[in-house]
């Protein structure tokens, strides 16, 4: 009986972990924080980074399952081994947090080296229109991104505007592209 009771409640949280997981892949609206240390921090959701590793963990356990009892059915074993595949790369995937300094922006990542650019080796500036992805390439071919899971994207453009000055692309948001259309 408590075996089934556990088997339920695990399973239950993985379904609201994978709710609460695609809720925070929607737009975060919230606002970039101000550390103590003076940098801006874009930061996603942490509910969104917890039900993710839920998610993985549950997966890689059920991708145990199929590959321990699936030793002689090639079908099944590989089903595990996509599932364990997949449930790395959700780790692999986990959000960093993006940190704005005076010296440059720095991306901070769960299960890789963190990414710096100081803001006179950055080169390339790709900002989506319809999307919210803003792409910053360094000297280097170092790539910070901004997407759709990190806050404050109004406020990340603002910055890298006002660090950047009129190093900025033509179509930057909000820059000169109507100038340039008219004449």
């Amino acid at each position: 009986m408590i075996w089934r009771v556990i088997h339920w409640s695990v399973s239950f949280f993985f379904w609201i972990a994978l709710a609460l997981f695609i809720t925070s892949m929607a737009s975060n609206r919230s606002s970039a924080t101000v550390r103590s240390s003076g940098k801006l921090e874009f930061a996603p959701r942490w509910f969104g980074v917890w039900a993710l590793i839920y998610v993985a963990i549950r997966m890689g356990f059920i991708a145990w399952g199929y590959v321990r009892h699936g030793l002689g059915e090639p079908l099944t074993f590989a089903t595990g081994a996509l599932l364990g595949l997949t449930s790395v790369g959700l780790v692999l995937a986990l959000p960093g947090t993006v940190l704005v300094s005076d010296s440059g922006l720095e991306e901070v990542l769960w299960s890789w080296r963190n990414k710096r650019i100081l803001w006179e080796d950055i080169v390339e500036i790709n900002t989506e229109r319809k999307g919210s992805t803003v792409t910053v390439i360094g000297a280097d071919k170092t790539k910070i991104i901004h997407s759709n899971r990190l806050p404050g994207r109004p406020r990340f453009l603002l910055e890298i505007r006002q660090h950047c000055g009129e190093n900025l692309p033509a179509d930057f948001p909000g820059g000169d592209e109507n100038k340039n259309s008219s004449e």
